[in-house]
């Protein structure tokens, strides 16, 4: 063994050397994947939050004052890190420029200091029946943003070239 080293001095080092990057690589690998980063999922994104929390009373008046709109059937508010999802399930009555006006109306129950922290996520559902053809469309107000843009997955129908 010693003959070998003595010989291919240069092979030994460059041998040491891969060994040692490759138990780094491990190493490090390891501590990624397996250990993380240490710190919360959201990094340092939610500096600040506690200064605009909103707290459980809010979004239950939030939710009761969305539910006594007349077209509204249920809504539902949830708050994920600085994500507001607003769900709101129409009745059948309901036409979707209303449906609209009234998500946008909502946004007057968040004071200016939230609107300017928080980004909103709105969902829009009227199930379609005889009467209806119903809607499923989403909307997104950034914080930067001044206004919702509106997403909509709503199927078309193609027209027959007959009619």
């Amino acid at each position: 063994m010693k003959n070998f080293i003595k010989n291919n001095k240069t092979l030994f080092v460059l041998l040491v050397i891969a060994g040692f990057c490759i138990i780094l690589s491990v190493i490090l690998l390891f501590k990624y994947f397996y250990f993380g980063n240490g710190g919360s999922k959201y990094g340092n994104r939610l500096e600040g939050i506690e200064n605009v929390q909103i707290n459980n009373d809010k979004i239950n008046s939030i939710v009761s004052n969305l539910e006594s709109e007349d077209s509204v059937q249920t809504a539902k508010l949830n708050i994920t890190g600085k994500i507001i999802y607003i769900k709101l399930v129409f009745k059948d009555s309901a036409k979707l420029t209303d449906a609209q006006a009234i998500a946008v109306k909502s946004l007057e129950n968040f004071s200016d200091q939230e609107k300017g922290f928080y980004d909103f996520e709105f969902t829009l559902y009227q199930e379609a029946t005889e009467n209806t053809e119903g809607f499923k469309i989403m909307g997104a107000k950034n914080v930067k943003g001044s206004n919702l843009v509106w997403n909509n997955n709503n199927p078309i129908k193609e027209k027959n070239d007959k009619e």
